[in-house]
């Protein structure tokens, strides 16, 4: 069983035997799992839901996996990536090794050895995971690398930069009261602030996440108390 809990691997493989049986297996040791075919839908699951690791089956049909690691790498998403192939080309394992994937595995392999692998690449995310990540309570969590909430159902929402700013502003200074001033200068600069306008931002980010995330303080300001 993998220690790290309430992760979720991304499975993609255009074999729908192995992709479900290895989705199985992972399910089966802790992780929550999703699955694609082609990078095009591991894409749009990795847009819409909480991702923390990917395992991609290399080759994928009419597909060059590298260059979805690349994309991946050069939106600055570092996320492991795990590679398994039973075809290895070096030239391509060369290529995917400079893009920072966590590991590569040939087939077949066992069982233990794609868990292994996976539970390497957990530790080493959990490890980091208390300086990217802030628990909020509800089962969410801010993800402060990628501007996004995690909600406790696996969904991912991403945030405009003045709702993850503010929301940042109060995670920095947790049960303390910041006034309409302080959050006028920094979050609007030399822009003018409206109390509606405020409200607006407020209510923005309590519909992306919970309803008691912000408490409003007898008309002097807001505050997350975590």
């Amino acid at each position: 069983m993998f220690t790290s809990q309430n992760l979720t691997l991304l499975y993609v493989s255009g074999d729908v035997k192995a992709r479900e049986n290895n989705a199985v297996l992972i399910r089966n040791n802790g992780l929550r799992v999703f699955t694609a075919n082609n990078t095009n839908r591991a894409y749009e699951l990795y847009q819409t839901h909480k991702i923390d690791l990917i395992v991609i089956d290399f080759p994928l049909p009419d597909e060059n996996g590298v260059d979805f690691i690349r994309h991946l790498r050069q939106m600055g998403i570092d996320i492991p990536i795990i590679i398994t192939t039973a075809s290895p080309d070096k030239e391509m394992l060369i290529e995917a090794i400079n893009l920072d994937i966590s590991r590569y595995l040939i087939q077949p392999f066992e069982e233990r050895e794609m868990i292994d692998a996976i539970s390497a690449a957990a530790k080493k995310l959990s490890n980091a995971h208390g300086a990217t990540f802030v628990t909020l309570h509800h089962g969410f969590s801010y993800d402060r690398v990628n501007k996004s909430v995690n909600s406790p159902d696996g969904n991912v929402v991403y945030l405009s930069k003045k709702e993850y700013r503010l929301l940042e502003l109060l995670l920095e200074n947790k049960r303390k009261i910041i006034p309409y001033e302080t959050i006028e200068s920094i979050i609007w600069h030399n822009s003018s602030m409206s109390i509606d306008a405020l409200r607006t931002l407020v209510r923005a980010v309590r519909k992306k996440t919970y309803q008691d995330i912000i408490i409003n303080n007898n008309s002097i300001g807001y505050k997350v108390d975590l």
